[in-house]
C-alpha cells in the first residue's frame, strides 16, 4: 500500500478546493506523473475536472497511451463546460478513511453530464499525531451508488434543460457498459476497487420518429468521452453530430438507423440490440480534427 496512500488524499484536497474556490477562480487540479503506477487514477479526475490537464512527467516517461486518452492530437483537451464538484451525498463524510464512502465528483459537458466516482479510502489527517498518515484497515473495495440526479443540472442556465429529459443514456468508460436510465429509476449500484474509478456520462435520449431513440455519448477512447461533441442537432428523424477528435464514436440508439454519413459520404456503421451504435472516426489535421456524422432514422 506504501506506494498508493497518498494519492487519494491529494484527489480529495483537489475536489474540495475546487468547491471552495471555484465560485470566483478556475480550480487547479494540480499535475501528475503519466508513468506513476497511480497515473490513471490521476488522469480520470482531471479529464473532467473542468480545468487545465498538466504532467510533470521526467524527460521520456511518459505513458502516451494515458495520455492520449486526455488530450487530442493537437494539444487541446475535451474540456468539461464548469469546475467539478463534490456530489451532495458526499459531503460532511470522509471519503479518506472511513471505510465506506466514495469521492464522486460531477461537472457537466455540452449536450450531456458525467459523474466520476473514485475510491480515495486510506489514508488522511490524525489530529493526534499531526500528520498524514495510511489507514490500511480502509485500503480495499467501497460500494455505492450513482445516479443521474447527483449532476446539479439546475445550477448552470445553460444546462438546466439537460436535466429535465425524460430518460438517459448511461455509458460506463471503464466497465465500457450503455444502458438507459431516469430521474425516477434506482440508483446504480457501484464497487469502486482500491485507487480505481469510474466515469458515468449521462445524456439526455431523444426521440426521433415513431420508434427511434437516440444519445450520442461520444468517443470512448477518451476519458470525458462527452466533451468531444462539439455541437448536435435533431431535425425530423436525422440527428447531425459534430465530433471533435479520432477514434471510436458511440452512441446509444434503440433501432438501427437506415443510414451514415460521415462527412458527407455514406459509410457503414456498427449496432447491436443492446443499443451500441459506433463507427471509427479518423484524426483530419486539415479541419482540425472536426468530423461531421449524420444518422438518418
Amino acid at each position: 500500500m506504501g506506494v498508493y496512500w497518498l494519492q487519494g488524499v491529494h484527489m480529495i484536497h483537489c475536489a474540495y478546493n475546487s468547491m471552495w474556490m471555484g465560485q470566483f477562480i478556475q480550480p487547479d487540479w494540480d499535475m501528475f506523473q503519466s508513468d506513476h503506477c497511480c497515473a490513471k487514477f490521476h488522469a480520470g479526475s482531471r479529464a473532467i475536472c473542468g480545468g487545465p490537464v498538466y504532467v510533470s512527467d521526467s524527460l521520456g516517461g511518459h505513458d502516451f497511451d494515458l495520455l492520449k486518452k486526455l488530450v487530442f492530437p493537437d494539444g487541446t483537451i475535451p474540456k468539461c463546460q464548469y469546475m467539478a464538484l463534490p456530489t451532495r451525498d458526499c459531503l460532511f463524510k470522509n471519503p479518506l478513511f472511513d471505510s465506506k464512502t466514495i469521492l464522486k465528483i460531477w461537472n457537466v459537458n455540452k449536450y450531456g453530464g458525467v459523474v466520476g466516482a473514485f475510491n480515495c479510502q486510506g489514508a488522511g489527517w490524525d489530529p493526534k499525531e499531526q500528520r498524514i498518515k495510511g489507514y490500511s484497515h480502509c485500503y480495499k473495495p467501497i460500494s455505492g451508488s450513482v445516479h443521474v440526479s447527483d449532476i446539479e443540472w439546475n445550477q448552470k442556465k445553460e444546462a438546466t434543460e439537460l436535466g429535465e429529459a425524460e430518460e438517459y443514456a448511461v455509458y460506463l468508460t471503464e466497465d465500457e457498459k450503455i444502458f438507459t436510465t431516469t430521474t425516477n429509476s434506482d440508483d446504480i449500484p457501484i464497487v469502486i476497487q482500491s485507487s480505481t474509478f469510474e466515469i458515468f456520462t449521462f445524456v439526455p435520449i431523444e426521440k426521433l420518429g415513431r420508434a427511434a431513440k437516440f444519445a450520442p455519448i461520444g468517443l470512448t477512447n477518451m476519458f470525458n468521452c462527452g466533451g468531444c461533441i462539439q455541437e448536435l442537432a435533431y431535425n425530423g428523424t436525422n440527428a447531425d453530430i459534430e465530433v471533435k477528435g479520432g477514434g471510436n464514436f458511440l452512441a446509444y440508439s434503440n433501432v438501427s438507423p437506415k443510414k451514415c454519413y460521415l462527412n458527407g459520404s455514406e459509410v457503414g456503421f456498427e449496432w447491436s440490440e443492446n443499443g451500441k451504435l459506433g463507427l471509427f472516426l479518423p484524426w483530419n489535421e486539415e479541419t482540425e480534427g472536426i468530423s461531421r456524422i449524420t444518422f438518418v432514422f
